[in-house]
């Protein structure tokens, strides 16, 4: 598996985690509410779930563009990130893992996502729904802002490649509410036992994606920052 590959694939991963993370979560399912709705017409609900998907690309776009423009013309700054970028990722694992296993708290908690928010753009068409992606995006608690700005950020600027990994995490984010939504424009009854399914796995998924973190930030530390081997 190749360097790039193995960024892609942990982005669209990392993507979906923040999607069954508890702020998103809420704010995906109130999306779904809304966008599964046009239940009278599916081209019309495919066309307002890709166009929230959209959003939600858009505004993880612009803050890692915003990130690394920002870096890219502070000279001084670009050389020692790429320098400390190696040593720094493992202890950045760390602390992701400890945020998803619940052994520690980030004071980190705002959002603009709620039912409320989805009804006031309704009425918008596809503009209001890719305002509706680019809103709820934005809507970060400690595990999606760890996984955002502890492990994607750091991993794609150390790379040097940042709007293709940052565009498939963004997708990855989307996906569950775009399944969800295509699921219950055909079904509500599947639509409900799938939400329940996903639900009832999230605690598990996020403990060993946040164990898996922990090992290889372990690893990643002992190597690269401590140089033990």
């Amino acid at each position: 598996m190749t360097t790039t590959t193995a960024l892609y694939g942990g982005a669209i991963w990392l993507g979906l985690l923040t999607a069954l993370s508890p702020c998103p979560l809420a704010t995906n399912l109130a999306a779904t509410a809304y966008l599964s709705r046009r239940v009278e017409s599916r081209g019309r609900a495919i066309s307002a779930t890709v166009a929230y998907t959209l959003g939600r690309v858009a505004a993880y776009a612009a803050i890692a563009g915003m990130l690394a423009l920002g870096l890219a013309s502070a000279p001084a700054i670009s050389p020692g990130l790429q320098r400390w970028m190696a040593p720094l990722m493992g202890p950045l694992l760390i602390l992701t893992g400890m945020v998803l296993c619940g052994l520690l708290s980030l004071p980190i908690s705002f959002g603009t996502g709620n039912q409320a928010n989805a009804e006031k753009w309704a009425t918008r068409g596809l503009l209001g729904e890719l305002a509706l992606g680019f809103l709820f995006a934005l809507s970060f608690c400690p595990v999606s802002a760890a996984l955002f700005f502890g492990s994607l950020i750091p991993a794609t600027l150390g790379s040097g490649q940042v709007l293709a990994p940052v565009t498939l995490y963004g997708i990855g984010t989307a996906a569950p509410v775009a399944v969800f939504a295509l699921v219950m424009i055909f079904s509500s009854r599947a639509a409900s036992r799938m939400a329940g399914g996903i639900q009832r796995m999230q605690p598990l998924i996020l403990k060993l994606t946040g164990g898996l973190l922990l090992l290889a930030g372990l690893f990643l530390t002992a190597r690269d920052t401590l140089g033990l081997f």
